[in-house]
């Protein structure tokens, strides 16, 4: 199955009932491939696509791709908000990836994803596990401190429960960011991963605790469960943390 390349530019004619409104008019997304669910760009079928039909949203930027790890899902994101002409007028809603994936920025390679023609590329990690998480901690406060100062509204999630034991198995084996020894730092990302506030309620652990990974590959959500996640979930935390109305 081959995705399409980010940037993937979500701007069709709304198909589902808005039910909530937003002070911004454009919504830009990434993650791996719990967001960049599905290869359909004519209508919703992933929570990006949800989330700009119930917002009302003119369009989104997606800068999904499956595989990714959070050095490329941070880059993304900053260099989509360099090249806006008004980033003041833009949601961030970021779902980051598996702690322990690691990547090779290889210039001029023409392989996805890629950004201003450096590919992001998985790669064996040669550190432990506690720098592998310290690094993607780093990378979490990185864009935060980031849209922070450019006074951009944002909320951070993750495609599973890496905060709140106990803990589903998860088949790629991520390590948490509960390993990462730092006090300090483990509370600076509690409170940076927005929401939600319950393990139960991560798209993984939701999907798993309501059946919907019964089929498939046993791991990613199904259309049904994205919009279901979506509306039950995603939306509604949106709207405690005053990100829409």
């Amino acid at each position: 199955m081959e995705f399409p390349s980010p940037p993937k530019l979500l701007n069709w004619k709304p198909q589902l009932s808005q039910e909530y409104t937003c002070d911004q008019s454009l919504l830009i997304t990434s993650g791996c491939s719990f967001t960049a669910s599905t290869l359909q760009l004519e209508s919703a079928a992933s929570w990006p696509g949800y989330v700009k039909d119930r917002c009302g949203f003119d369009k989104c930027i997606d800068m999904s791709y499956p595989g990714v790890g959070n050095l490329y899902i941070k880059d993304s994101i900053i260099n989509t908000l360099e090249q806006c002409h008004r980033p003041e007028d833009a949601l961030v809603i970021v779902m980051w990836s598996g702690l322990n994936r690691a990547e090779s920025l290889i210039p001029n390679s023409k392989q996805d994803p890629a950004i201003n023609d450096i590919s992001y590329q998985r790669c064996e990690s040669t550190v432990d596990v506690d720098s592998l998480v310290d690094t993607s901690i780093n990378y979490i406060l990185e864009l935060e401190k980031y849209l922070t100062n450019k006074n951009i509204s944002y909320a951070f999630t993750s495609y599973v429960n890496l905060l709140h034991p106990p803990f589903i198995p998860v088949a790629d084996k991520t390590p948490r960011f509960t390993d990462n020894q730092n006090h300090d730092k483990l509370q600076k990302i509690r409170e940076a991963i927005h929401f939600p506030a319950k393990g139960s309620d991560y798209l993984y652990d939701w999907a798993f605790l309501n059946h919907y990974l019964d089929s498939g590959d046993d791991f990613h959500p199904p259309v049904e469960a994205n919009l279901k996640w979506t509306d039950t979930v995603l939306l509604p935390n949106l709207k405690q943390l005053g990100i829409i109305e």
